[in-house]
């Protein structure tokens, strides 16, 4: 049984001591643009384009990269009070960047497919990362965050990649965040400004499975305007949690949605009136702010950070009032990764791993759902090896202060209850 603990109060200060720096460190990471406003902080959101690459490390000169003709990509600062820049003032002399390049992409950086390094350009949001923007030559990522957690076949590709000399893999659960529902609706029949809706389970299945096509479909107030959907065109771990929410709650007769990373594969986008892809979390609220008649997909967070966007609350749960979700022991699995497609329920099947040590995966049941809450969430995974860090105490120092800290989060992500367990597997399995 899924638990849920609203507006809980989060400490302000990092209960551990700092601890004296041996020398310096750049931790270099990407992956999930899902957990961007927690890491780093909103100083991203203020560049135009937007920055992909978040880091204070001038000491290595860390850059996004230039274009074709040479000019610079964007790039930010972290922001005070981020996660990240708690754990570079608590352990001075470290630093941790963090490149928003998509789940899918931070994993295959991870394991190394599609010929992705750690050193290819982070680039920004006007152009498609290949990289985190690491020291030229260090083709391995220091870690990885992502919002869909390691497949069978992931785990193959790194047992047969360039990273096989790793070791290991390492996968902690990190943060729990929720998915809203940002829309951009207009007025109804009457002229009447529409305010935030209260969709049912129903409601939200008829939009995103395309049996309604006009919004006066889902309530006869509002005017017959096409349905315009926003989707991210990117490999995402948002869309990995919203499609695993889809396919538990809509899949009955038929299975509609298949849980992945790419919605187009997951949904069916040819039903919809408009399809929108989009790449990125920022790109779809801000491109969707401007857009009537549409809904889309991200980060309760993400949405709260555009200013004036709306979203719905869902069977009558706001996503902004959620601070702590926590799960039952049962949920917490060791040891598996996640296989085969059930093909009666669309919902991912866990399965344990072989060739790699089971004891340093953790997971959080990919099945699981919340009841009497606002019920589509998200789990961010941290993901690193085992061997071969360079530093391997500013790692699990940073993965601890990610985890089990204790720092103010942004409205919108919560720590999990099971984040000793995940600090105790980190330090145990990072060498």
């Amino acid at each position: 049984m899924n638990t849920i603990i609203k507006k809980a109060t989060l400490a302000a200060a990092i209960i551990s001591a700092p601890l004296a720096a041996s020398a310096f460190t750049n931790l270099v990471g990407g992956g999930a643009s899902l957990p961007a406003l927690a890491y780093v902080g909103d100083n991203f959101t203020t560049t135009d384009p937007r920055s992909r690459l978040s880091t204070d490390d001038y000491l290595t000169s860390l850059l996004a990269g230039n274009d074709s003709v040479g000019n610079p990509y964007e790039q930010a600062v972290l922001a005070q009070g981020s996660i990240f820049d708690v754990f570079q003032n608590y352990h001075p002399g470290d630093y941790a960047s963090y490149c928003q390049t998509g789940s899918g992409t931070g994993k295959r950086v991870l394991v190394g497919a599609n010929s992705l390094n750690a050193d290819g350009d982070c680039r920004d949001y006007n152009a498609s990362p290949v990289g985190f923007s690491a020291p030229a030559g260090q083709t391995d990522p220091d870690f990885v965050s992502s919002g869909a957690p390691l497949t069978a076949d992931e785990v193959i590709a790194f047992l047969n990649g360039p990273r096989a000399n790793r070791q290991d893999l390492v996968q902690v659960p990190a943060l729990s965040t929720l998915i809203a529902l940002p829309l951009n609706l207009g007025n109804d029949v009457f002229g009447n400004p529409i305010n935030r809706p209260n969709l049912s389970t129903a409601q939200v299945c008829d939009i995103f499975s395309g049996d309604s096509t006009s919004w006066d479909e889902i309530d006869p107030t509002w005017p017959r305007e096409p349905i315009n959907v926003f989707y991210r065109s990117d490999r995402s771990g948002a869309t990995f949690a919203f499609i695993q929410y889809l396919a538990a709650v809509c899949n009955d007769s038929q299975v509609i949605f298949i849980t992945h990373e790419d919605f187009a594969t997951a949904a069916p986008v040819g039903d919809y009136a408009i399809a929108t892809p989009t790449d990125g979390e920022f790109n779809i609220t801000d491109q969707l702010s401007t857009s009537s008649w549409s809904i889309g997909y991200a980060g309760i967070g993400s949405v709260l950070a555009e200013q004036g966007l709306d979203y719905a609350d869902v069977e009558g749960e706001d996503p902004a009032d959620t601070t702590q979700i926590a799960y039952g022991s049962n949920d917490l699995l060791t040891g598996q990764v996640l296989g085969d497609i059930n093909p009666f329920t669309g919902l991912p099947q866990p399965e344990p791993v072989s060739g790699i040590d089971s004891n340093c995966l953790l997971v959080i049941n990919p099945t699981a759902q919340l009841t009497g809450a606002y019920p589509i969430h998200a789990v961010i995974n941290l993901l690193t090896y085992t061997d071969g860090h360079t530093d391997p105490q500013a790692l699990e120092e940073l993965i601890e202060t990610v985890v089990d800290g204790s720092s103010i989060l942004p409205t919108g992500f919560a720590r999990l209850t099971v984040g000793a367990t995940a600090t105790a597997t980190a330090a145990s399995c990072i060498n």
